[in-house]
C-alpha cells in the first residue's frame, strides 16, 4: 500500500483504489496532494502493455471464441485493477517520466 509523502501514514486498500486513477491524489489523513511517482507510472504502463499480448497468446493456446476473449480480457482487467493499489508509490510533486 502507498505511504503518504507528507504525513507518512500508510493508506488503506479502499482509499487507494478510490484515488489511484487521479493525477492529484489527496491523502485521506492529512489532505495534502500526492502524485504517482515516475517509477509507479512506468509499472502501470508495463501492466497495460503486457495485457494485450497475453490475451493473444491465451487465444492461440486455447482457441477462444470472441465472447470468450472478452470474458478473459474482463477477468484480466479486474485482476490488474485489484493489484494496482499495491504497486503505487507516491511523491510530493509530479515527476517527469524521463
Amino acid at each position: 500500500m502507498p505511504i503518504c509523502a507528507h504525513c507518512e501514514k500508510q493508506w488503506e486498500y479502499v482509499d487507494t483504489l478510490k484515488r489511484c486513477f487521479r493525477i492529484k491524489m489527496p491523502c485521506p489523513y492529512c489532505g495534502e496532494a500526492n502524485y504517482h511517482s515516475a517509477q509507479s507510472r512506468k509499472k502501470e504502463a508495463m501492466n497495460s502493455i503486457i495485457m494485450l499480448p497475453f490475451i493473444f497468446l491465451m487465444n492461440m493456446i486455447f482457441d477462444f471464441s470472441v465472447s470468450g476473449l472478452f470474458i478473459m480480457a474482463g477477468i484480466l482487467l479486474m485482476f490488474i485493477l485489484a493489484i494496482v493499489p499495491f504497486s503505487i508509490e507516491l511523491s510530493e510533486e509530479e515527476e517527469a517520466l524521463w
